[in-house]
């Protein structure tokens, strides 16, 4: 279940791009676990740096959240096609991979807390929080996660980096506070989204009629989601 909307669909393109990280990190036998590790720390360290570039009233700190973040992606992405090439995928692996990637955003998003206030840091954890949830929501029901924007993971890494740019660039905070009423906006549309697309499935006959019978719409195998095969189970 996944719509043309948000930065998911161009994710092959990008693992394409880690071909050779991957198979360096395959060669090294490099659990995913650790990946999946590797991922929370490196979200951990672009949350220091929006915090230390607010405390110390250093703009320049946040100059390193863009590469960061695009490390943190790059991680949630091997993690899972790491397990896949080297046998460790097990179902464990959809509980560690989702409690990875909550603790990457509560950590990016939660930091905005320095600059752009308590109340505003929190309201985009939770609409992060919201989003993830009809998307886990739809795969216990379905069973197809869906992952679509217009803000998705990847989406809210992408927006809160943009913003650290701009804090940057021009010595303000105003581009954070900008970047985050823009993922609780769009976090709350993909939200509200992802909930039509899932009532719309329930309301297909041959699903409602395995709902009623007390079971779940699993789909075949050539139609699972990549995102079920590659960055949950290991």
């Amino acid at each position: 279940m996944r719509g043309a909307l948000g930065l998911y669909a161009i994710k092959p393109w990008f693992v394409a791009r880690l071909g050779r990280v991957e198979d360096a990190l395959v060669r090294r036998r490099v659990r995913p676990n650790v990946i999946t590790a590797t991922a929370i720390i490196v979200s951990i360290a672009a949350g220091a740096a929006i915090a230390l570039g607010g405390m110390l009233e250093q703009p320049l700190w946040w100059l390193a959240v863009p590469p960061l973040v695009l490390a943190r992606l790059a991680l949630n992405a091997l993690d899972g096609s790491v397990a896949r090439r080297t046998g460790r995928a097990r179902p464990f692996g959809a509980a560690l991979n989702e409690l990875g990637d909550r603790a990457c955003d509560a950590a990016l998003l939660g930091a905005t807390a320095t600059v752009a206030g308590p109340a505003l840091a929190l309201g985009a954890v939770a609409a992060s929080q919201v989003v993830s949830i009809t998307g886990v929501t739809a795969q216990a029901i379905t069973g197809r996660r869906d992952t679509s924007g217009p803000m998705g993971k990847a989406d809210r890494a992408a927006v809160v980096a943009a913003g650290a740019v701009g804090g940057a660039l021009l010595g303000s905070t105003r581009p954070f506070v900008i970047a985050l009423w823009v993922v609780i906006g769009g976090a709350l549309i993909t939200a509200a989204l992802r909930m039509l697309r899932l009532r719309r499935a329930l309301a297909r006959p041959q699903v409602a009629s395995l709902l009623a019978q007390g079971e779940v719409a699993i789909p075949d195998v050539p139609v699972v989601e990549e995102e079920m095969l590659y960055a949950i189970g290991r």
